[in-house]
């Protein structure tokens, strides 16, 4: 069916028409109007599909002839709205392109008609989103569009380049000599990776996008009235700072529980984001502890929604302030990232050594102690061990073990700076939280 030039014809004008009815809705809405509305897209279209026709009959000249006759069209459409109306975009113009590309693709079967369909919900979907950009453009700032330079040059242009060398500690010049003098072996210490700089580029681009991920979410629903929608946001960019902020927030208000409910949802949050951290570096890892995963996000969810529906009423009436649930104002800075990538070739080293020295048990003593500077470091050290050095047992209770500190941790912190009720509740969540996420190693072998 697919094959019959009448029906393919059919398609083209139906695709055309589409898009033209899209690009008639926003011109009903531009006082400048648009390039044309459902018939002018149709017959584009149309004009595409006779072209892919005649070029795959091989009948070139008439398909140059076609070909030129729209490119010269949208030329002197483009020049006569700049003359005229003065404007200077060319969205009207590439789509009127794309339209055509549509229909010629339709004709010539040189992709599957399915691939051309996907093609056509894609512009689709870019031209719908003319309102929502507009508005999130009108409050870039300059330092903002910097920042994002910033973090594509250290993602595109520095990471490609950096070395994918394991710097060994054996390695360094003379090390080997110097122990020697003091008539020291130094055996499987030789072997002690102390850093590899594609490794840390590449760790330090993940958790790093992943801020400015964050950053995009909180800039797109941190105007929002929605509470939790906000704390969500905020607790994916930093659950502590946010834990912490709602903390403070229960020394002045009396509705705890929507408080604390929020709290969860933000940690429920930096839970979901370690599939995105973890994901990139050791997959088979991730797969292993989702089951660990999904237990501790339930756990949270449903103690959130308890708390949540419980002071719905007075949920209401509460809003989100914006000022502290990031970690700050900037997305990217280069000295974060770095202090970061220290943190993590500092615990590396540490970890190793204490795995080397103590053995297993050193090595879950030094994670944890550790898990109080943060958890990103610790569950990038253990996702690079996972199945090399430790087993994936080894590694998942490590990672129980550390996120238990840490959400212990916060509790502490709220009970510092918070309303001592709002810290019993949440460490009673957290307590509930921890218990639960130990149920599954009896889910693993």
């Amino acid at each position: 069916m697919f094959e019959n030039l009448a029906f393919q014809l059919f398609i083209s004008v139906l695709i055309g028409g589409v898009i033209g009815l899209e690009r008639e809705s926003v011109g009903a809405a531009d006082s400048r109007g648009s390039a044309g509305g459902i018939r002018t897209f149709a017959l584009v279209s149309l004009l595409g599909g006779l072209a892919g026709f005649f070029y795959r009959e091989h009948i070139q000249s008439v398909f140059l002839f076609l070909s030129s006759f729209i490119g010269l069209l949208v030329l002197a459409y483009y020049i006569v709205g700049t003359l005229i109306t003065k404007r200077t975009g060319l969205t009207n113009e590439i789509s009127v392109i794309y339209t055509f590309l549509l229909g010629f693709l339709v004709t010539t079967g040189i992709v599957p008609m399915q691939i051309v369909l996907a093609l056509l919900v894609i512009v689709l979907l870019i031209l719908s989103l003319k309102t929502r950009t507009k508005r999130l453009m009108l409050g870039i700032s300059s330092k903002e569009v910097e920042a994002f330079i910033s973090y594509a040059i250290i993602a595109v242009v520095v990471l490609p380049f950096l070395p994918n060398t394991s710097f060994q500690l054996g390695s360094i010049p003379s090390i080997h000599s110097f122990f020697g003098n003091y008539n020291i072996d130094m055996g499987q210490w030789a072997q002690l990776e102390i850093f590899n700089p594609r490794k840390i580029g590449l760790i330090v681009a993940l958790v790093t996008g992943i801020d400015v991920f964050g950053y995009i979410l909180g800039r797109i629903f941190g105007e929002k009235k929605s509470f939790t929608l906000a704390s969500f946001v905020g607790g994916f960019i930093s659950s502590t700072s946010t834990t912490q902020a709602l903390a403070e927030k229960s020394k002045k208000s009396t509705l705890l529980r929507p408080l604390i409910g929020a709290a969860l949802i933000a940690n429920m949050a930096s839970f979901i984001q370690i599939f995105l951290l973890v994901g990139p570096i050791n997959s088979k890892w991730l797969v292993y502890i989702t089951p660990a995963l999904f237990i501790i996000i339930a756990a949270s969810l449903g103690l959130a929604l308890l708390h949540l529906f419980d002071g719905k009423k007075d949920l209401k009436e509460q809003k989100v302030g914006k000022e502290k649930n990031a970690k700050s104002d900037a997305i990217f800075s280069l000295i974060p990232a770095l202090k970061f990538a220290g943190l993590l070739i500092v615990v590396k080293l540490v970890t190793k050594v204490c795995l080397i020295l103590f053995g297993q048990s050193g090595f879950i003593i030094s994670s944890i102690i550790a898990s109080f500077a943060g958890l990103d470091a610790i569950l990038i050290n253990l996702a690079d061990m996972a199945g090399n050095i430790i087993t994936f047992k080894m590694a998942l209770v490590t990672f129980l073990l550390v996120n238990a500190t840490n959400l212990l941790s916060k509790s502490f912190f709220a009970w510092l700076q918070g309303d001592k009720r709002f810290a019993l509740r949440f460490f009673l969540s957290s307590v509930f939280i921890v218990a639960t996420s130990f149920i599954s190693l009896l889910l693993v072998r």
